[in-house]
């Protein structure tokens, strides 16, 4: 049996497996597998320690961080267990499992006519949002990177569109996503930091942070309007609480730079109101604060892309904000890091 075969057998046996086996045995089992990661993936604990410690105020890593990071990621290996389930039950099933509010903020975006841009962090259980979402009659389009091999891919994609969920591929995703946002429909995204030295630095707890570029660029050109939404895992493991929140606000001026910063910091100020509540559901194992230095490095290549902007304008081949300019695209695979696209 070659490596390929042994991958997709090996997904469809434990997927089965977890499938058939009762949650009141898998879910004790994940938060041992949880505290196993933690404690022998230090480079992911320590990176989970450092955030932690900002966000909760804490001026060292002590007992209360730690505590709180141990239990990110027994929560992340928990959502796993649901990722791997999830393929098995209908979006009914999964639906009855959420008591959630807020789709009248949907309701109030999709009036515009622009669009509507949902969007949720690493945190609690992204997959099963999107799924209620479609169970609530939605229709949604998301981007995700392809796994190999094919067949896996099939299976987790497939997984995903047999919820309702459109799935545009990398290479076709912002013509894809731009059309469904201009005919007033619906996309899902899943906001991370992006990947090393790229993305939009804004304020994240008092601290410079890399935000993925993406949404913003999609709502520059698209006027769509932005709901973040969430499903957290309730104490006992077995419902979930999945909220929309109300409309992020912005206004579009038409400078670029300066729209798609205002509504990437927009985004952050809420998802920074969510990490405050539940900080033991977002699952952030890598480095996302700029150090003073690293911000000082920013700032200089900010001042030096501007520079080189302004003299190779041409004001006969400026395009309007609406259209996909050559690099959109790229920008939108840039704000996006290696977990996000194997996430969505």
């Amino acid at each position: 049996m070659n490596k390929d075969k042994v991958v997709v057998n090996g997904y469809k046996t434990i997927s089965w497996l977890l499938w058939k086996t009762p949650q009141w045995l898998t879910y004790p089992l994940a938060a041992i597998g949880g505290e196993v990661y933690y404690w022998l993936n230090r480079n992911h604990s320590h990176f989970a320690d450092v955030n932690l410690q900002i966000v909760l105020g804490e001026p060292s890593i002590n007992r209360r961080v730690r505590q709180i990071a141990r239990r990110s990621f027994r929560n992340y290996v928990k959502y796993m267990v649901d990722f791997l389930r999830q393929p098995h039950l209908s979006t009914q099933e999964i639906a009855a499992l959420i008591t959630s509010s807020g789709w009248n903020y949907i309701e109030e975006a999709q009036t515009h006519g622009k669009g509507v841009m949902l969007i949720s962090p690493h945190f609690g259980n992204w997959d099963g949002a999107a799924a209620v979402a479609t169970a609530h009659g939605y229709n949604l389009s998301s981007v995700a990177k392809d796994f190999d091999p094919p067949e896996l891919n099939e299976l987790l994609q497939g997984a995903r569109r047999s919820k309702g969920i459109k799935i545009y591929s990398l290479k076709d995703s912002m013509r894809g996503l731009v059309s469904t946002l201009k005919a007033n429909g619906m996309v899902v995204l899943l906001l991370d930091s992006p990947l090393q030295n790229e993305g939009i630095v804004v304020n994240f707890f008092g601290r410079p942070v890399r935000f993925a570029a993406g949404p913003g660029t999609l709502v520059y050109m698209t006027g769509a309007k932005v709901v973040l939404g969430y499903m957290a895992r309730q104490p006992g493991n077995r419902t979930f609480y999945g909220c929309w929140e109300p409309v992020i606000e912005y206004e579009l001026t038409g400078e670029r730079d300066h729209d798609i910063k205002a509504i990437t910091q927009g985004i952050a100020n809420e998802v920074e109101k969510l990490v405050r509540r539940h900080p033991d559901q977002w699952y952030m194992f890598h480095s996302i604060f700029l150090s003073d230095a690293e911000y000082a490095e920013y700032e200089k290549q900010q001042q030096s892309g501007k520079k080189a902007r302004r003299a190779k304008a041409n004001p006969r081949t400026t395009q309007e904000h609406g259209e996909v300019k050559p690099g959109d695209d790229k920008t939108l695979k840039a704000g996006q890091s290696e977990e996000s696209k194997s996430s969505l």
